[in-house]
């Protein structure tokens, strides 16, 4: 079974991997059911104790996906390999018995579907997934020693316990429909401090924010530096929310620090708002749309109070008056904490 890892541009961490082509056997055919989806999607919980657990296999483009029953795992024969798969709707899979760990069966917790309890090689077992959700299943015989399995269907998240959701792109709307140099989103989770160029190639131009969409942590400091090129250049919130002092200079940073879950879209209006644009993916945002907003704009240092709670915060927009509030809190936690301005390093 071929499973490769592909990497996209070098910086996007994306983990693809193929499944090989179908084996030859005899077919005991399940009916075409809706997957059914687990409490939160939590494949991490479904899959603690599963030894050759290693992560969700993207299949997805394929019309069949072949998965192993009795492969190598969990102290002998007693695995299915791939042990968790993504596919599109419509999608058939066939388990293919390898004819190790003596007697296997593929039973949908659900109810969806069951095989037999089959031992010889080749043997085959195939579903059609008609529609979106996550379907788990397991050998019955083998099931307390780790023989589970799971097909994630379509684009529905899932945790799979890498600290947040993945394989699933954020839902921009059109927002990046003219946007020459957007490839995808760059997955940055895990750093302390993500930078982002202004005023990289793109667009015709140094007309472009690269990455253009990047994903976070909650707490993440997000630090956007001006290449110098392409004239004047700004950072402005699509809910003016926040805002950067326009500038050419070389060096020169705008500093956010981002908390809670959104998607927060920015764009530089001087250089054409429909195709200048970036987004930056707090956290979850699957668990709810908000805009990550920003309360106050501060020049040449921090917001006073950066961790404040979203009333007290307010409170501290109100004594600062309407002169230098320029955002809203749309969340509880939903919120930017710092901001700064600097010029050069």
């Amino acid at each position: 079974m071929d499973r490769s890892l592909v990497q996209h541009d070098g910086s996007r961490r994306t983990f693809l991997r193929g499944v090989g082509a179908l084996a030859a056997g005899a077919v005991v055919a399940g009916s075409a059911s809706t997957a059914r989806a687990q409490p939160g999607n939590a494949l991490a919980e479904w899959f603690v104790g599963v030894e050759n657990f290693d992560g969700l296999v993207d299949a997805r483009g394929k019309a069949e996906v072949s998965i192993s029953v009795g492969a190598p795992g969990n102290g002998g024969g007693f695995a299915f390999e791939p042990a968790a798969v993504r596919i599109d709707q419509g999608t058939t899979v066939v388990w293919e018995w390898t004819g190790e760990g003596g007697m296997h069966n593929v039973v949908e917790k659900a109810g969806g579907y069951e095989s037999d309890l089959l031992t010889e090689a080749g043997a085959t077992f195939q579903h059609d997934f008609a529609e979106e959700g996550v379907s788990t299943y397991v050998c019955s015989p083998h099931e307390a020693m780790g023989m589970k399995g799971a097909v994630v269907v379509g684009d529905v998240p899932v945790d799979i316990g890498t600290g947040g959701l993945v394989e699933v792109e954020p839902d921009y709307g059109d927002w990046f429909d003219d946007v020459e140099n957007y490839e995808g989103t760059v997955d940055m989770r895990g750093e302390d401090e993500v930078r982002i160029t202004v005023g990289a190639p793109g667009n015709g131009g140094n007309h472009a924010f690269e990455p253009a969409a990047v994903r976070v942590d909650s707490g993440t400091t997000v630090v956007w530096e001006w290449t110098g090129e392409g004239g004047v250049h700004d950072v402005q919130d699509v809910e003016g929310a926040y805002a950067s002092d326009p500038t050419d200079e070389a060096g020169a940073t705008y500093t956010l620090t981002f908390d809670g879950d959104g998607i927060s879209k920015y764009a530089c209006p001087a250089h054409g708002s429909s195709y200048m644009r970036g987004a930056i993916v707090v956290g979850n945002p699957e668990a709810g749309i908000v805009e990550i907003g920003q309360p106050a704009l501060v020049t040449g240092g921090l917001l006073a109070g950066a961790a404040l709670s979203p009333l007290a915060l307010l409170a501290f927009l109100h004594l600062r008056g309407d002169r230098e509030r320029r955002g809203k809190v749309y969340a509880p936690g939903g919120i930017v904490r710092e901001n700064r301005k600097t010029r050069g390093r």
